[in-house]
């Protein structure tokens, strides 16, 4: 990148990214762990001091800590985009933070350091020399930037009256270099060059086709198995003693359990096969196959955030590809192609 990108732009993404791998590691062994004893009790302690029922409050507060991951797998894909300048990822990164320190605020004492630090990545994305940089980046060149200085003071040329400046041949007689002649025939029969896909539409579609098509064989395996052989499933949710606990503390039995995950692994198999084909059709080109993409992405991103912790890699995929999809070299291709 031509224009050098300020400190505070810098500061700000790395501050982002690595909240965001640290929030997604913590969080996603959480959910990993959450039918433990150890988190089971760690989230009844801090629970009933505030009055609250923990059996009636943990599957709620489950949603939630999947919310949160989702939000951190987001900062952090939007930190590396933000870095390179990308507006949305810049308001994207600014909204995340920005909520993250009212509710980390919200938590009280603990909680005073990581507000600190998500105003600071919001006061950081959007100071002086960073609102300058990615209006440069973006083609919003600021004024006190575009402009060249003028040069006031240069000395006049003294010329005799009637005499043309040095350089310039005397009036009537040609110029010693003249462009050719335009002649139509010459241009009549070449034909238009259609512009070459941009590297974040191939990006996109790479990552849309290879997570559809992973997504697509992986649930319809697993449902085949849920649908198959449901009674020997709910058999081992009964017999296996972890399975069990898990579901005592979730609060749902073994027959409710296969129901949802058949509904859940469904539910994901359509969603990837209509992910390959928006693939298919924004490969083709044309405005209609961008927003079919765009939203087979958000639809991946809130399944995969039902199955977490399975569907991780699957909302990490979505996200890079509407971030790819959103850059202006793509929205740009999709309205010419």
């Amino acid at each position: 990148m031509s224009t050098p990108r300020p400190r505070s732009v810098t500061l700000a993404c790395v501050y982002g990214g690595l909240g965001g791998v640290l929030a997604t590691f913590a969080l996603y062994e959480t959910l990993a762990n959450w039918g433990s004893i150890e988190i089971q009790e760690a989230l009844r302690s801090g629970l009933e001091p505030l009055g609250a029922d923990p059996s009636a409050v943990l599957p709620t507060l489950r949603w939630v800590v999947m919310g949160l991951l989702v939000c951190a797998i987001a900062a952090t894909v939007f930190s590396f985009y933000a870095a390179r300048g990308h507006q949305q990822s810049r308001i994207g990164l600014s909204v995340i933070a920005g909520l993250g320190a009212v509710t980390f605020l919200a938590t009280g004492a603990a909680g005073i350091l990581p507000a600190v630090l998500g105003s600071l990545i919001v006061y950081l994305l959007w100071s002086a020399p960073a609102r300058q940089w990615f209006a440069v980046v973006n083609g919003r060149t600021p004024l006190s930037l575009g402009t060249e200085p003028s040069v006031s003071g240069a000395p006049t040329e003294f010329r005799p009256a009637g005499q043309p400046p040095a350089g310039q041949p005397p009036t009537g007689q040609p110029s010693a270099i003249q462009p050719p002649p335009y002649d139509p025939a010459q241009h009549a029969g070449l034909p238009q060059q259609p512009a070459g896909r941009p590297r974040p539409v191939g990006l996109a579609l790479l990552i849309a086709g290879i997570g559809s098509l992973f997504g697509a064989l992986g649930s319809g395996l697993v449902l085949l198995a849920l649908v198959a052989m449901r009674d020997q499933v709910i058999a081992q949710y009964d017999d296996n003693e972890l399975l069990r606990s898990q579901l005592d503390s979730a609060g749902v039995s073994a027959e409710q359990m296969v129901t949802i995950g058949t509904w859940l692994f469904g539910s994901w198999l359509v969603v990837s096969v209509l992910g390959l084909v928006a693939t298919a059709w924004a490969a083709s080109g044309g405005p209609m196959g961008w927003w079919a993409l765009l939203v087979v992405s958000v639809l991946t991103a809130g399944i995969a955030a039902l199955g977490l912790p399975v569907g991780l890699l699957w909302i990490l995929g979505a996200i890079v590809v509407i971030v790819q999809l959103s850059r202006p070299e793509a929205k740009e291709w999709f309205r010419r192609a």
